[in-house]
C-alpha cells in the first residue's frame, strides 16, 4: 500500500486554520487532525529522512514509517483518522547507522506474504530486511541478498530498484535495473530470497536508459496477476511482460509511440505512472498508462492480453498549459470514492484537486476537493511531503501532510 507522492506543508496561520476547521474531501466535512510528529520543526528533512505510508500490522490502515536519524519510527493509523504515538521500532536504517538518501534506497513491501509490510533497505553490502511482527516491532535487520547494493556497483542516480510481485505468489520480489539489464530476486514465505540473477539484457545503463530521462515502472498491465515492466524510453513506451512459467521477461516491445523523451516528455515536468483508471473489458485489474503532460492528462488504457487503446488527452487539466509545474504541484492517483477505480489527484496552488476515474474510459470534471495543502498556503515540495493512503480503514484514500510543526490528516 504505497502512493508515491511528494511534498508540501502548512505554515503559520494556514496550519492553525486547517487543524481546527472542517474541510471536505469527497463527502461530509471532517476536521483535519494535527499531531506534532514527523515534522520539519522536529528535524525531519526531505533530502535525509524517508517517510512512507504502509500497513505494517496488517489491519488495513496506513501507518507512518519514518526513517529518521536514529532509526525507524512507526505510528499506527487509527479508526478516528489519527496516528498513535510514534515508537522507535528499529535502531537501524538511519543516518546514525550510515544510511544516506543519495546512496541507499529504503522502502517497505510485504516480502514474506503475511499481509504486513516489511522494511527493505538497499545498503552497502546488499539488501537488508527487517520483517514486521505485527505489533510495531520488527525482526533484527539481516543481510538477505548480496546483490543490489553499493558494493556491487548499484547507484541511486543510475540504477532504479523496485519491489513488485512478479510471479503472483503474493510476496514482493526485487527488481533492479542495473548497468547491463534487469536483475531480480524472489521473496519467499519462509523469509528467504532465491532465483537471484539477471533476466534480460535490456532497460539498463549500457542500452541508453537514464534515470533523468527514462522512468521504468512495474505493474500488472495484462491482467494475469504478475508484474510487468513498462519503460518510458526515447522513442516511446516499451513493455516487457513477465512469464512466471519461464521466470523471465519477454523482450521489450515498443507498444506506444508516446510518453517518451522524443515526444517531449521530461522527468522533472511530466509525471508518468501506472494505475487502473477504468474497468478492464476482461474484468481484471490491468494497469493503464497515465501521463501528466503539457496539455493535460494523457491515458492509454490497457486491454486484455496487453494491448492498449491509443494514447490521448483525456483531461484538459493538470498540465503545464493549465499552470501546473513539476517543482510546485505533485500529481498522482488514489481511490477517493471507493469504487475500485483510481482517481486523479493534484496538489495545486489553492489546494487538492480531483478528477474521478470512470468505468467508461472517461473522467469526471476536475474540481477543488480541499482548500488546503496547496502551494499558496505554503506547502513547498522541498520541505513538506504529502502522501495519500487509507488512514482509518474505510476504503478511501486520505491526505497525510508532513508539515512544519505537525503531521496533518484530512479524511476523505
Amino acid at each position: 500500500m504505497k502512493h508515491s507522492l511528494v511534498s508540501r506543508a502548512l505554515t503559520g496561520a494556514s496550519a492553525a486554520v486547517l487543524a481546527t476547521t472542517g474541510i471536505a474531501l469527497g463527502g461530509p466535512a471532517h476536521a483535519a487532525s494535527a499531531q506534532p510528529v514527523f515534522s520539519y520543526s522536529q528535524g525531519w528533512r526531505v533530502d535525509q529522512h524517508v517517510r512512507e505510508l504502509a500497513d505494517v500490522n496488517g489491519d488495513g490502515r496506513a501507518d507512518v514509517v519514518g526513517f529518521g536519524n536514529s532509526g525507524v519510527q512507526v505510528a499506527f493509523g487509527q479508526t478516528d483518522g489519527t496516528f498513535s504515538t510514534p515508537r522507535m521500532s528499529v535502531r537501524d536504517f538511519g543516518a546514525a547507522q550510515g544510511w544516506r538518501n543519495d546512496r541507499h534506497v529504503r522502502t517497505l513491501a510485504d516480502v514474506d506474504g503475511d499481509r504486513r509490510d516489511d522494511i527493505v533497505g538497499f545498503g552497502n553490502a546488499g539488501v537488508y530486511v527487517a520483517y514486521s511482527r505485527g505489533d510495531g516491532s520488527f525482526t533484527a535487520p539481516a543481510l538477505k541478498v548480496r546483490e543490489f547494493g553499493w558494493n556491487q556497483g548499484w547507484r541511486v542516480d543510475q540504477h532504479p530498484r523496485e519491489l513488485a510481485d512478479l510471479n503472483g505468489n503474493l510476496t514482493a520480489d526485487i527488481v533492479g535495473f542495473g548497468y547491463s539489464g534487469v536483475t531480480i530476486s524472489h521473496g519467499r514465505t519462509d523469509r528467504t530470497f532465491d532465483g537471484t540473477g539477471k533476466r534480460i539484457d535490456s532497460f539498463g545503463w549500457d542500452r541508453g536508459w537514464r534515470v533523468d530521462k527514462n522512468p521504468r515502472l512495474l505493474a500488472d498491465v495484462d491482467g494475469n496477476s504478475t508484474a510487468d515492466i513498462v519503460g518510458f524510453g526515447d522513442a516511446g513506451t516499451y513493455v516487457s511482460y513477465f512469464s512466471a512459467l519461464g521466470d523471465t521477461f519477454t523482450q521489450p516491445a515498443l507498444e506506444i509511440r508516446d510518453f517518451g523523451y522524443a515526444q517531449g516528455w521530461r522527468v522533472g515536468q511530466h509525471p508518468r505512472m501506472l494505475a487502473d483508471v477504468n474497468v478492464n473489458p476482461a474484468g481484471n485489474a490491468a494497469a493503464d498508462i497515465i501521463g501528466f503532460g503539457y496539455s493535460g492528462v494523457s491515458v492509454a488504457y490497457s486491454l486484455n492480453g496487453g494491448d492498449y487503446t491509443g494514447a490521448a488527452v483525456r483531461v484538459n487539466n493538470f498540465g503545464q498549459a493549465q499552470g501546473w509545474r513539476g517543482d510546485r504541484h505533485p500529481r498522482t492517483h488514489a481511490d477517493i470514492n471507493v469504487d475500485g477505480i483510481q482517481d486523479l489527484v493534484g496538489f495545486g496552488n489553492a489546494g487538492v484537486y480531483v478528477a474521478h476515474g470512470r468505468a467508461n474510459n472517461t473522467f469526471g470534471p476536475v474540481y477543488l476537493k480541499v482548500a488546503a495543502f496547496g502551494y499558496d498556503d505554503g506547502w513547498t515540495e522541498e520541505r513538506y511531503p504529502r502522501l495519500l493512503g487509507d488512514v482509518n480503514g474505510d476504503g478511501r484514500d486520505d491526505v497525510v501532510g508532513f508539515g512544519h510543526s505537525a503531521t496533518y490528516v484530512q479524511l476523505s
